[in-house]
């Protein structure tokens, strides 16, 4: 197993709850930003799994990576605002 897969990553779906993030910067940005990257390629991957099983008509399976895919998507925009907004829940977007 390579050091870049851990169990207790955050950003797998496998996680049993998404890493609460306060209003204050508790990691630098270059650990956000890799974060980022993880939880995006997590998304992917997610929305790769939930097209394959629809595309085979296994319900089971495509409800489960949707319900994944909700999950990771709600950490990935709390990653995004984090950086973007310095994790201030306020904020207007155009």
């Amino acid at each position: 197993m390579s050091s870049r897969h851990h169990r207790s990553n955050p950003f797998e779906p496998d996680a049993l709850s998404a890493p609460e993030w306060n209003s204050q910067r508790e990691y630098p940005e270059s650990e956000l930003m890799r974060g980022l990257q993880l939880a995006s390629d997590t998304v992917l991957r997610l929305a790769t799994q939930t097209h394959a099983a629809v595309a085979r008509g296994d319900a089971v399976s495509a409800e489960l990576a949707r319900v994944s895919l909700e999950k990771q998507l709600a950490v990935t925009t709390r990653l995004i605002d984090e950086l973007l907004f310095d994790g201030e829940t306020q904020h207007t977007t155009h």
